[in-house]
């Protein structure tokens, strides 16, 4: 995907951000990341968009995987219709909004039966229905805010990675 980014003139863009705070020249992080330093600073100066790849690199580099939300959601045409932005939030912030997401949802499941049940939308149903779209959008967002602060605790060895992965597989595929 090539071309300027949205972000073109800004002082810094997140790429630069997470690189400086690793403590990384640029000249490093290319090394590291397997691309010439002109890409980079192209990239970090808004003047080239990084690829999917390059997205993944440095989010595994940088230890930084709210990298890749933030591409999706900003530079990426597709995701910027369909991938909400993801608060980088801390762990206690993102269980109270999630369970607050789901306690609203839980009250609206009722709503959601009425609505539904006749399988017709009525005009009179749409503001509900957007109501609990909106309860269902949050919740969404939390579960992935949630699930990006694991793999930062994971890459930042707070949590053992070994020992999430034999767990979360042991729970097999939801689908």
């Amino acid at each position: 995907m090539a071309g300027k980014s949205k972000t073109a003139g800004a002082p810094e863009n997140r790429y630069k951000t997470k690189r400086k705070e690793m403590g990384w020249s640029r000249e490093a992080a290319a090394f590291e990341l397997h691309m010439s330093d002109d890409k980079l600073e192209r990239i970090e100066n808004g003047k080239q968009l990084p690829s999917p790849k390059d997205v993944l690199d440095m989010s595994d580099a940088y230890n930084s995987p709210e990298l890749c939300n933030y591409f999706c959601n900003k530079d990426c045409e597709i995701g910027r219709h369909y991938v909400p932005e993801v608060p980088d939030s801390q762990l206690p912030d993102i269980i109270l909004r999630l369970l607050a997401s789901v306690n609203d949802f839980s009250d609206m499941e009722k709503q959601l039966i009425r609505i539904t049940a006749d399988g017709v939308i009525d005009p009179d149903e749409i503001p509900d229905l957007v109501k609990v779209q909106h309860t269902l959008e949050e919740l969404s967002i939390m579960i992935e805010a949630l699930q990006l602060r694991i793999e930062k605790k994971i890459d930042e060895g707070e949590i053992d990675g070994a020992v999430y992965e034999e767990a979360f597989n042991r729970l097999g595929k939801l689908f």
